[in-house]
């Protein structure tokens, strides 16, 4: 195989079973099935871990959790385990990122040449609230993501769209100057994770349908 530029596209807590193209119904995602159709879907694909942060480690390193000891949402990826970013520059290869990466850190050596928009987290740490087993602390805010659900912009869809309108200015202006090399281009999105809100040209396609509960495995 001849080496090639690579887009990685990264949508958060987004399950596959909630994708047009691999069945289900009730899920409008043209553009994803049109990349789905012109490539390779992995069935048998699964995160290492259910929590955010260390998933997020593991596709950085390709290391279990006990291994790169990202335990949990308050223990973020730092870049001090090589990741595939470092392997890609090391072969030099030009690694971008934009949007969305929960690192420890803004532009720290993560393995990204640049990081646009990549929404560290706060003071570098977390969520420490979840680091506390006994008693579990009540997450109040979480039924208000679900009664709150309707048609409406938020911080996080404006800041989708800001990364998407960046990456295709990346990929048309920037990406010619690295045309010598293949290059890589990370890019990342904060949703459909909580709040679970939706601009109201996309929630108005789905008012109207009698969405069963569970949605079944594409069915």
């Amino acid at each position: 195989m001849e080496p090639t530029n690579l887009v990685i596209l990264m949508s958060d807590e987004h399950s596959r079973h909630l994708l047009g193209g691999l069945g289900n119904p009730l899920a409008p995602t043209p553009n994803l099935d049109r990349l789905a159709a012109r490539g390779t879907s992995f069935s048998q694909a699964y995160c290492t871990s259910p929590l955010c942060i260390p998933s997020r480690a593991s596709l950085a390193t390709g290391l279990y959790t006990f291994q790169h000891r990202c335990w949990d949402n308050a223990a973020p990826y730092d870049g001090s385990i090589p990741a595939w970013g470092h392997r890609a520059q090391a072969a030099g290869h030009r690694a971008q990122s934009i949007g969305k990466l929960s690192y420890r850190e803004l532009h720290a050596a993560n393995g990204f040449d640049e990081e646009i928009y990549p929404l560290p987290l706060a003071d570098g740490v977390g969520d420490l609230l979840g680091l506390i087993r006994d008693e579990l602390p009540q997450r109040k805010k979480y039924r208000d993501y679900v009664v709150g659900a309707g048609p409406r912009e938020t911080k996080y869809t404006l800041y989708d769209r800001r990364v998407a309108e960046a990456a295709v200015r990346w990929l048309h202006e920037q990406a010619p100057r690295y045309a010598a090399k293949p290059w890589v281009l990370y890019v990342g999105f904060f949703c459909p994770h909580p709040p679970f809100n939706a601009p109201p040209e996309f929630f108005e396609r789905v008012r109207d349908l009698d969405v069963p509960w569970p949605v079944q495995h594409g069915g």
